[in-house]
Order: C-alpha cells, then structure tokens, then sequence
C-alpha cells in the first residue's frame, strides 16, 4: 500500500512496477489465444477477437513503455528487414494479395515480440514465461492425443505441426525440472515430458520423430553429464519402440524411402524450388512458390498442382525471399547461434540466477536443433515459433547482461562477444 510518507520516487517505482506486471499479463495471453487458442473450443471467445485486442494493447505497451530502445537489439533489426523484404516484393509478386498477407501476418508477430523484450527483465519473469509456455504444450499435446493427433487449429492443422512445436519445447520442460525442487512440480513435469513424447507418437509424424532425435542428440552433446544421460537415452528408446505400434514402426520406416511416396514428392518438390530459385534470384514474394509452382513441377506429377506448399522451411525461404532472404535470416541465426555460445560458456558458481540461465541455454540450443530438424520437411517460415523463440532468447541474453554486470564481471554483448 502506497502511504503519504513515502518518497515519491519509490511511490513512481511501485506504480511502474504495477503496470509492467499488467503488460506482461497482457503478454502471457496473447500468447496462450495464439498457440492454445481457447476461441476455437469456446467459440464466443471468438467473437472478442482477443487476439486481435491483444496485439492492440501490446502495440500501446512497447509504443508508451519508455524502454523501446530496449528492443533494437541486433535480431530485432534482422527481423525488421525481413519484414521489410515481403513488403518489398508485394507490386512484384505474381500474386500480390499473398505476398501482402505474408508480410501483413510477420508485422503482426512484432508487438509480442518487442513486448517480451521489454517486460522480461528478471530471471523470475523468464521463469513465469516457460512455465506458460511449458503449460500451453502440455494443453496442445493433451488436445492432438484426444483428437487423433490433430490441433484446434491457428498454428496446429495437422499432426507434423504439433509435433514440430512439442520438439521445439520439450527442452524446456527438462530445464523447468532440473530447477525445481518441489517434488510435486517435478513430477508434473516428468507427466508433461511424457505427454508430448506420446504426442509425437500419436501425430505419426516422421519429420516428429526426426526433430525428436536431433533434439536429443544435441541435448546428450552439450550435456555435462553424457554417461548418465546415454543410459536414459537408451532405456527411453527401448520404451519408445517396445511400446510403439507395429503400424507406427512402420510408417517410421519410410523415413529413408526416397523413390515412392511423399518423400519423393517433397524431393521432387525441393528440385522444383530449386529451379524457381535459379530463374527468380531475389524472389517470388511471400507465399508466391504454391502459385507459381505447376510452372516448375516436374513430370512426374500427372495433374496441375498449384497451390503445393514446399514442405519445407529452407525451399520457401529460397524461392519465395531468394538471395536477400537467405542473408537475413541466416545472418539471424548466426547472430543468435553466436550468443547463444557465450551463454553457454557462462561460470555460474555460487550464483542461482546464472546458474538458471546457463541451462536456459542449453534448453535454446536443444529446442532449436529439434526445430529445425522438424521444420525442414515443413513450410513454416512464416509461422511465430521461431521468431518468438528468438525475442525469448533476446530477453535471456539481456537478463544475463543485467545480472553480470551486478556481479562486476564481463557482460555479453550484441555481437556475442565478451567486453
């Protein structure tokens, strides 16, 4: 409570301390109307457009918070110019309506994505957000086994998506559990580890189980603790495969079937983007590949097929934003990669909150390769998952920055060097 005696500067720091946890309650259900989606299974929640509110009111938050400059870190810039890049192309485009809606829809990410690295000052709030985000896979993966492994919709059509995401977050999971020490909220979070494991199985997706190992193989590389965790690994893949279907084991089999199948279609689809790539250097604009796509399909499809997607996030990315494209985003993930080392490389003895962030860490680094492996048979460029990832992962480095120059010692820069 606010008292007349108290000094006036601490009555200003309680009111905008109060209004940050505002903003970032506003933060927390964007996110959840984003990826949960509770309008699809309430459908008067629809009719609010809470989604749509909710962007309103985070665009007020980064416009009226004082701290933008906060924002203009070096992945916030790239993510600009990226969005800049499907403007760009729109009066290009053969189709230009799409490519408008793609860079309308990539605007549309950047008041979450600013807001998270405005509000997430403190490793308490970086703890709250994973929990949330841990929660919302948990709902999701609940949601795809109960509905033969498809989502409500948004971001989760169909099994692959869903199981891209749980792969993306299982991570997570197991750096919220490494650092909690009530037994009951460990045991939850084991329950939640589960859940999407059965959810990859229950989605039948290969391009799932594929993130899946990435995911764990990198997990086991960075791990300090390899002896250990090769025994877990081991007994988790004997009860992966004793307790997987026969149907499913083989469907996983077709993974390296190259010459029948979808894999040969998606194959014979990169060749196709390929070759748009070659003709179109600088791109076809946002979502144009499907519309320009029976222009380029090779003989082996017997009927037009405008409107095939690419099936996967480095042949949309190639034909649709070409030479510039590939720049940008691969200027971000160095970028991100970078900095992501120099936390890796944190000594956190005798400190909690490092201690806590180092490990954040090395859940980014094994959430991304579980991304990326998944997101490569999946045209997913334009979805959130990975530009969020990377405002979560903007808002680590400065909290690391923050804690390490109370501490006295080197912070970690923009470019992922040591000053």
């Amino acid at each position: 409570m606010i008292t007349q005696e108290m000094p006036i500067q601490v009555v200003v720091q309680e009111e905008a301390a109060a209004s940050q946890r505002g903003w970032f309650f506003i933060a927390v259900l964007y996110l959840i109307v984003d990826f949960a989606r509770p309008q699809d299974v309430i459908p008067f929640l629809g009719f609010l457009r809470p989604g749509a509110v909710a962007i309103v009111l985070l665009t007020g938050c980064v416009v009226f918070s004082g701290k933008i400059y906060l924002s203009w870190s070096r992945q916030t810039r790239l993510i600009w110019a990226f969005i800049l890049l499907l403007f760009i192309h729109v009066p290009f485009a053969k189709n230009n309506y799409y490519a408008l809606m793609t860079g309308w829809g990539m605007l549309k990410f950047m008041p979450f994505i600013l807001s998270v690295i405005i509000l997430v000052d403190s490793v308490g709030r970086l703890r709250r957000l994973f929990v949330i985000n841990v929660l919302i896979m948990a709902y999701i993966s609940y949601y795809g086994i109960t509905h033969g492994g498809k989502g409500s919709g948004g971001w989760f059509h169909d099994e692959n998506e869903i199981a891209l995401y749980v792969n993306m977050m299982l991570p997570f999971v197991v750096h919220l559990y490494y650092h909690e020490r009530v037994k009951i909220k460990k045991l939850l979070y084991i329950g939640v580890f589960i859940l999407g494991v059965a959810t990859i199985i229950t989605s039948f997706s290969r391009g799932g189980l594929v993130g899946l190992i990435a995911m764990v193989a990198v997990a086991w590389l960075i791990s300090r603790h390899k002896v250990r965790m090769f025994v877990v690994i081991c007994l988790a893949a004997f009860a992966f495969f004793a307790y997987t279907s026969q149907e499913y084991r083989a469907e996983m089999s077709t993974i390296t079937d190259a010459k029948s199948g979808t894999i040969h279609g998606r194959i014979l689809t990169w060749e196709a983007a390929t070759d748009m790539f070659l003709d179109y250097p600088f791109g076809v604009g946002g979502n144009n590949f499907p519309v320009r796509f029976e222009e380029y399909q090779p003989e082996e499809f017997l009927r037009g097929m405008w409107g095939r997607t690419a099936h996967s996030l480095w042949f949309t990315l190639l034909p649709e934003l070409g030479i510039p494209g590939i720049i940008i985003y691969f200027m971000l993930l160095s970028v991100n990669l970078k900095e992501l080392l120099a936390l890796v490389r944190l000594r956190y003895q005798n400190d909690l909150d490092l201690e806590y962030l180092h490990t954040l860490s090395l859940a980014f680094l094994a959430s991304a390769a579980g991304f990326f492996a998944s997101a490569s048979g999946l045209s997913v460029l334009y979805y959130p998952h990975f530009w969020y990832l990377t405002a979560m992962f903007v808002a680590t480095r400065q909290v690391a920055e923050t804690r390490l120059e109370a501490r006295g010692s080197h912070a970690v820069s923009d470019d992922g060097q040591q000053r």
